[in-house]
């Protein structure tokens, strides 16, 4: 897609949007975002962009979250109550993407569609419940999270994927093109980080053992946390082009 290479070009920045309005609450409907022209954001400062931001709660409790979006930043935060909310920024050029937020069981689905035309995107930034396993993907823009207690899957095909505060056993974290950093507040049983071009640095625990998979097939790979081939607590951590670390959270 076109949008895809000009948004990689121009830094994929969605945010900075100043036109806001308040979407339905209802969790399973979808919704089309008609909103007028809005301040272009410097950094995406394509001639006849519009942009709009649209907040909506999900009352409807959920378990797992999958956002996808195709060209746009993926934010996501886990919270301390049950409660989803989920700010969407668009951008397009003639007309706006469709999103959709479905509720099916108990797993959220929030995406978007959209025209063929020059631009159209859509970031989001959502706050879940800390527990929920998520699943997060982005085709070309940055993947960014915190304070997550659930299993964590997030892949771009373009972008910088970088995580703060997690506490859930299971992360899988993976780019195309672009680094990987994560930082991790409870020992993990498995994290997987993966990348073709970027450096990977993975932060965890020092207080516990680790059987550790590290490789930077052109660049270096370090590893200082305590190593065991038996160890419960698995790291795989692999990039094609790039630097690798793994040590220990501050």
């Amino acid at each position: 897609m076109l949008l895809a290479g000009l948004l990689g070009l121009l830094g994929l920045a969605l945010a900075g949007c100043h036109a806001t309005t308040a979407a339905s609450p209802a969790p399973a409907a979808p919704s089309s975002a008609h909103a007028a022209a809005a301040t272009v954001s410097p950094s995406l400062s394509i001639p006849g962009t519009h942009k709009s931001t649209t907040v909506y709660q999900i009352s409807s409790p959920v378990s797992t979250v999958v956002v996808i979006s195709h060209a746009g930043n993926v934010t996501v935060t886990g919270g301390s109550g049950p409660a989803t909310s989920v700010t969407q920024q668009i951008a397009y050029s003639k007309t706006p993407p469709v999103t959709t937020r479905v509720v099916s069981g108990s797993t959220l689905t929030i995406t978007y569609s959209c025209p063929v035309e020059l631009v159209c995107g859509v970031a989001y930034v959502v706050q879940v419940p800390r527990d929920v396993t998520l699943r997060a993907n982005a085709g070309a823009g940055a993947i960014r999270l915190s304070g997550l207690a659930g299993d964590v899957t997030a892949k771009a095909d373009v972008g910088f994927i970088s995580a703060t505060g997690l506490t859930g056993a299971s992360v899988s974290l993976t780019t195309g093109v672009g680094g990987i950093t994560a930082t991790f507040a409870s020992t993990p049983a498995v994290v997987q980080a993966l990348t073709r071009v970027g450096a990977i640095t993975l932060r965890v625990p020092g207080g516990a053992s680790y059987k550790v998979s590290a490789h930077a097939h052109l660049g270096k790979a370090t590893v200082s946390v305590p190593q065991s081939s038996s160890s419960g607590h698995a790291i795989t951590a692999t990039t094609d082009v790039g630097s690798v670390v793994v040590g220990p959270a501050a």
